[in-house]
């Protein structure tokens, strides 16, 4: 069985309520429902959340709840990996294989992009993650600063090369997550040995005000689509 589990946590400091911002007319959360729900090979929707009102707007959109998050797992430092496997332990999960994690956060996700991801980590037995090409700031140009000096962030790289000449370099979208739920409970990661990336055009992941006003800014200019 593969299953969709959708983490929403309440309380956030950056922007408040993220989680259920509204574009269109629907929530972060109901986005996320849908595109879960749109895969074919998507059996099963959960939301886990601290926020009795998250819930009801989840369970509405068709998903499941098996109840509120505790205090523990709901503090700023609670991590998304500890959610999830404290969830994978109750008894109607005992024939689920893979784990697909949908935040509602990073919203530009299709049905199909969950399938073939799905698809993927059947046929190489591997955790499979969103990612994107990031072309600007590239990790090289990246700099730190110690003891009032600029010095490269990453050690032995160099900010004065072309462009055109620098390797690839990959951020995580946040908007797919798919592995097998023996290992994120053994490994307590999402990550496998040789986590295999699918690779999207485009991204956005919403920590802030202006990160959701810069989606609303693509979605109204037809440069993306959200699957409602």
């Amino acid at each position: 069985m593969n299953i969709a589990i959708i983490p929403a946590r309440s309380g956030s400091k950056g922007f408040r309520d993220k989680n259920i911002a509204r574009l269109n007319g629907k929530t972060l959360i109901e986005y996320a429902i849908a595109s879960a729900m749109s895969a074919k090979k998507i059996e099963r929707v959960v939301i886990s959340t601290d926020s009795a009102s998250y819930e009801k707007i989840a369970v509405d959109a068709g998903a499941e709840s098996f109840g509120l998050r505790s205090k523990s797992l709901s503090g700023d430092n609670s991590k998304t990996v500890d959610v999830v496997t404290n969830l994978l332990c109750q008894e109607q999960f005992a024939n689920v294989e893979n784990i697909v994690l949908l935040q509602p956060t990073s919203p530009l996700r299709t049905g199909k992009e969950i399938d073939e991801c799905l698809s993927i980590a059947n046929m190489t037995g591997e955790s499979v993650v969103s990612v994107a090409r990031v072309d600007d700031p590239h990790p090289f140009k990246m700099k730190k600063i110690v003891n009032g000096a600029l010095q490269a962030f990453i050690d032995g790289t160099t900010s004065e090369v072309n462009r055109q000449s620098l390797q690839e370099a990959y951020a995580l979208t946040g908007a797919i997550y798919v592995t097998k739920k023996e290992h994120l409970l053994n490994e307590k990661s999402f990550f496998s040995n040789k986590t295999v990336p699918y690779v999207v055009e485009r991204f956005v992941n919403i920590d802030s005000e202006e990160d959701f006003e810069y989606l609303k800014f693509l979605v109204e200019r037809n440069k993306v689509r959200l699957p409602l």
